[in-house]
């Protein structure tokens, strides 16, 4: 960069709740290293590991305990005194409900709140203690431990639902207006006091501009809070823009929302960001307007213009991750699990109900980039376990990953996705586990010949098993994703993938279930009634970036959801309590089979005195 133009022009980013606390977002960590590498100052702020760290206190948990036992009053006379007005409104109606579950918790479990006060520290340092988190005996009871503490720390707000990799107000839909209601009701908002406490220490980085992540549902009620403090209360001059890919997927619905600028943002920054986040600040620092940086969108005289689209930078040419500026002391992980990538968007990209391609150029990165990018977070971070987040590889792309991990003696250890084709040999396997994987989240899907056709997967699903069979021989462990509630779906059909499941245990270790989701951009969307759809219900959610609809045949959506908890209790009583339930996430599994090996902890059991809550929380993918 020639001249000072960058130097005196700053950028924060900003990762609001909620997101799964283990390790740093790549996303922010890579736009960070790209705009560094041309020279701008970016500061770095993870609100959301900041958040757990804040809430899994004991004087957090004393607070949430007072404003439970307040609210137990408040509601009980409110409710007393609406009743005898008549009010049915929505307000009260979740207002009792509240008061109910209040009421229930102390009735339940009076002493509860004084238990986790006494062990919250130590539940936490367990996940970051590798003598701790390595012992089953401590790690599960400090896991069981976090999840009862987040069940506490939403009940003042009920119906929410947070825990570790979770957060959800029913009560709030995925509605300009709703979202604008939101982020000012503090008595609604679990997140709000926590934000409000922290803008001024935003504003203090004098940064000039500030960018929210908002990557996924669980971040946007959150994100939308947060952005609408800053944007209130920043001064004039600095741009606050929201990122990330939720709103990207949603652009449509945005440009005919002006409202939603008026309230949160300058600036929504759709597509894919490290290039455009370099124009941006370019623009911005010579003093220039929004029209000249692609892929935004911004109000401009009571009417949302949109700038043109670009061809993205090749991913050879993004700077390398930084992780400078991150609290990496306080991720709930003994050892970081960095995220790489090594190609974008699926090099299949026919699967008609997936439309994570929406966006996204297809582009693959160097083994020469791609080592130097592991080689760098392993030097400078001490990383030595890695999540390629990639949508999937292609069998001979990792083989030749794996040559050169061998050849370059890089001594790490990663898990990826794949998909159950036949380039996936034994031979390649043996070659992918000396090379470090350790685990593969397979896209197994259904146990159903039908629904697989369905489903376009473009494998030979009678060899899918041969394949996992190889990778265990290997030493790699199979994770299976599956879902329920694929169009025309019944009963029996969903049965058969949780027979899948649990009879094929010496091959499929583990599995992460979820129910379908009908999205905006996807082939079964575009071609509906020819998967049996024959109507979608485009409800006041335009925000969302599912759609409800109905069938002519096949399971609801309320037999979905059955099927995916009769799943979680028909396999963890075939698995006989197997270990991996209680270890819960990804990450966690990774790092064991990385320390003990495939075979203790496919073989390996716990009996947990928290099933109830461990069945709620497991496979939490």
């Amino acid at each position: 960069m020639s001249g000072n133009k960058g130097k005196s022009f700053k950028a924060l980013f900003v990762f609001p709740p909620q997101w799964n606390p283990q390790n740093p977002f790549y996303a922010m960590a890579s736009l960070a290293g790209h705009l560094r590498s041309h020279g701008y100052e970016v500061a770095l702020r993870d609100l959301n590991v900041e958040y757990y760290d804040l809430v899994l206190t004991p004087q957090y948990l004393q607070s949430v305990e007072d404003r439970l036992k307040l609210d137990y009053e408040y509601l009980y006379g409110q409710g007393m005194l609406r009743n005898m007005m008549g009010d049915t409104s929505l307000t009260f109606q979740i207002e009792g409900k509240r008061y109910i579950e209040i009421k229930k918790f102390f009735q339940e479990q009076p002493g509860l709140i004084q238990q986790l006060k006494g062990e919250i520290l130590a539940a936490k340092e367990t996940l970051r203690d590798p003598r701790r988190f390595y012992n089953p005996d401590m790690l599960m009871p400090a896991l069981d431990t976090i999840d009862s503490a987040l069940e506490v720390i939403a009940l003042p707000y009920f119906p929410a639902q947070f825990s570790y990799n979770f957060f959800h107000q029913p009560t709030t839909i995925m509605a300009t207006r709703s979202l604008i209601e939101y982020a000012g009701n503090r008595s609604n908002n679990m997140f709000y006091d926590y934000f409000q406490s922290k803008v001024a220490e935003l504003l203090a980085e004098k940064a000039n501009y500030i960018g929210i992540s908002i990557n996924s549902f669980s971040q946007v009620l959150p994100g939308v809070t947060l952005a609408s403090m800053l944007h209130k209360a920043a001064p004039e001059g600095t741009t606050v823009a929201i990122g990330g890919n939720f709103f990207s997927r949603v652009k449509e619905a945005l440009k005919k929302r002006p409202e939603f600028f008026e309230n949160f943002c300058d600036v929504v920054a759709c597509g894919e960001g490290e290039e455009q986040m370099r124009l941006l600040m370019e623009a911005l620092s010579e003093g220039k307007g929004y029209e000249g940086v692609p892929n935004l969108l911004y109000l401009d005289g009571g009417e949302v213009k949109e700038t043109a689209a670009h061809t993205a930078t090749p991913m050879d040419q993004i700077g390398l991750q930084d992780f400078a500026g991150l609290p990496l002391d306080k991720y709930f992980t003994p050892e970081l699990v960095a995220s790489v990538q090594a190609s974008k968007g699926c090099y299949w990209g026919k699967c008609t109900f997936c439309d994570t391609d929406f966006g996204i150029t297809h582009d693959v990165k160097s083994l020469d980039r791609l080592v130097e990018e592991i080689n760098h977070l392993k030097n400078d971070y001490g990383v030595k376990h890695f999540q390629f987040i990639d949508e999937a590889i292609p069998p001979e792309t990792m083989r030749e990953m794996a040559n050169r991990f061998i050849e370059e003696k890089l001594d790490v250890q990663w898990f990826t996705n794949g998909r159950l084709e036949k380039g996936f040999t034994p031979e390649l396997m043996q070659l992918l586990h000396q090379a470090g994987l350790r685990l593969i989240l397979w896209g197994y899907e259904s146990g159903s010949t039908r629904i697989m056709r369905m489903i376009n997967k473009g494998i030979d699903i009678r060899q899918r098993h041969n394949i996992l069979r190889g990778s265990a021989k290997a030493g790699i462990w199979n994770f299976a994703y599956i879902f329920f509630g694929f169009p025309t779906e019944t009963g029996e059909e969903a049965m058969s993938t949780i027979d899948a499941m649990w009879k094929h245990q010496d091959f499929i270790h583990s599995y992460g279930r979820s129910v379908f989701s009908l999205g905006k951009h996807s082939t079964l969307f575009l071609k509906a009634k020819k998967f049996g759809i024959i109507d979608v219900i485009h409800d006041p959610e335009e925000l969302s970036s599912n759609l409800h609809y109905k069938t002519t045949i096949g399971m609801d959506a309320q037999e979905a959801d059955e099927m995916m908890r009769k799943c979680s209790e028909i396999c963890y009583e075939k698995f006989d309590s197997s270990l991996w339930f209680f270890l819960r996430y990804r990450e966690n599994i990774h790092l064991y089979v990385s320390k003990f090996g495939l075979d203790y902890v496919r073989k390996a059991k716990y009996k947990s005195a928290w099933t109830n809550s461990v069945l709620s929380n497991l496979e939490a993918w």
